[in-house]
């Protein structure tokens, strides 16, 4: 198959379907071209022409004349039949492409309608499992407990609270430029390194403060919700790595030194006085309480806005909401082809169609130009009765049946004789009275 212009060669040659459609076969068998029909007539009305110059024209030149029409009728079937050939193998490589076209966009389908109901029958177990619990609560035996386990809202976090979670990220960034300060101050005081190696310390400290605390709200969330993952031994742990970064920090931060200032004013050649540094003691007490509260604040926001089974709902029905979309793009992508394989198919039958319209064509041609020949050879003559054998659809060499025989029979008896002529035609050539 190719799409490239059609190429006149001796060893191939490449026909072209329409629609870019082309069919390249090996080899053709040389065809001389056909005679239009217009140059048909011209040669009919020519020969005609030149036997009536040479005298050689009578009336029954026109069964001579159908021997050379019928001698075009082969080479007109050929080309008729080479070209539907051509046209319903073209017809049939298409079919063939839109077909494999049509079964790739059914499967496709079939592969995104199974993903959206896997994915329907997901949603439809979670919708179960978080509305029971409320469906049922109030058919459950009262907590006879003196104080009751609080619980927690299956339903919570199903619609989103934008400007809570705002405010809940700010909270949190600024817990941690709070705990960055404070590293950074007890880390300055500590080391004498560089500005960078000082902020690089800095923020992996605050970092993993935060973060630890952040991670153990998320993962007390998951146990309450009974999500699964990381347990109550490994809550603990983080909760104690985290106490210990503060208890070290705060413990450094005791043992450094506050640098000393200049406070007084030079008066009257006087030295200025100066004052000790702030209170080591207390400074670390600051900051260990800007860390404890940092630590909670983060661990409130990991707790809170941490939604593990309602956030698998409603990313599931996102993802639903996606692949009825790609389903009903699919389906409408597979109906298309399966219409233009259906349309492929229906062009073999009607290229059939025009070529059995075709070659019937070449029948009417011919017997139009048998009968375009005696027209001809009767308006040369002047004879009228040459045009007795025109029929239309007869067979070669078959004579007519005329219509008027049963209607008009010939007389048993001769007819009157005719007056005299006195040796004169009666205009069209004949004498009266001949037969």
């Amino acid at each position: 198959m190719s799409r490239k212009p059609q190429q006149e060669n001796s060893s191939a040659s490449a026909v072209d379907g329409g629609n870019g459609w082309s069919f390249r076969h090996p080899a053709d068998p040389p065809l001389s071209p056909r005679m239009p029909a217009h140059e048909a007539r011209d040669a009919v009305h020519k020969v005609v022409t030149e036997m009536h110059a040479t005298g050689s024209l009578d009336a029954g030149n026109g069964d001579a004349l159908d021997a050379w029409l019928e001698s075009l009728r082969p080479q007109w079937v050929a080309h008729h039949e080479l070209a539907g050939a051509e046209a319903q193998s073209v017809a049939q490589l298409a079919a063939g492409h839109y077909e494999a076209a049509a079964l790739a966009a059914r499967r496709t389908a079939e592969v995104t309608k199974a993903e959206r109901d896997h994915t329907e029958r997901l949603v439809s177990i979670f919708e179960q499992r978080l509305l029971a619990p409320n469906e049922g609560s109030a058919r459950e035996t009262p907590d006879r407990r003196r104080r009751p386990r609080p619980s927690i809202d299956a339903l919570e976090g199903l619609t989103p609270q934008r400007g809570w979670q705002c405010v809940s990220i700010l909270l949190l960034l600024l817990a941690t430029a709070g705990d960055l300060a404070a590293f950074y101050v007890t880390l300055a005081g500590m080391t004498g390194q560089q500005a960078y190696m000082v902020w690089t310390l800095t923020i992996a400290l605050a970092a993993a403060a935060v973060g630890v605390m952040h991670v153990v709200g998320r993962t007390a969330r998951n146990l309450r919700e009974g999500q699964g993952g990381l347990g109550r031994v490994s809550l603990a742990f983080m909760t104690t790595g985290w106490l210990a970064l503060g208890a070290a920090t705060f413990y450094v931060r005791t043992q450094v030194e506050a640098p000393t200032a200049s406070t007084g004013q030079v008066a009257f050649g006087g030295v200025a006085a100066e004052t000790s540094g702030e209170d080591p003691l207390l400074a670390a007490l600051l900051l260990a309480a800007l860390y404890i509260g940092s630590g909670i604040l983060a661990f409130w926001i990991g707790f809170s806005d941490h939604h593990p089974r309602m956030k698998s709902y409603l990313k599931l029905r996102r993802d639903l909401a996606a692949q009825r979309r790609a389903a009903a793009d699919a389906e409408s992508a597979a109906i298309e082809a399966e219409r233009l394989a259906d349309n492929a198919r229906a062009e073999i039958e009607r290229t059939a169609a025009r070529t059995a319209a075709a070659a019937a064509s070449v029948d009417a041609e011919i017997t139009e130009l048998k009968e375009l020949a005696r027209i001809h050879v009767a308006g040369v003559l002047g004879d009228p009765a040459a045009t007795n054998n025109l029929v239309s659809g007869r067979a070669p060499g078959e004579a007519r049946p005329s219509h008027l025989r049963p209607l008009v029979p010939w007389p048993a008896a001769p007819a009157d004789p005719l007056p005299p002529t006195n040796g004169k035609g009666n205009g069209n050539g004949h004498h009266a009275g001949a037969r």
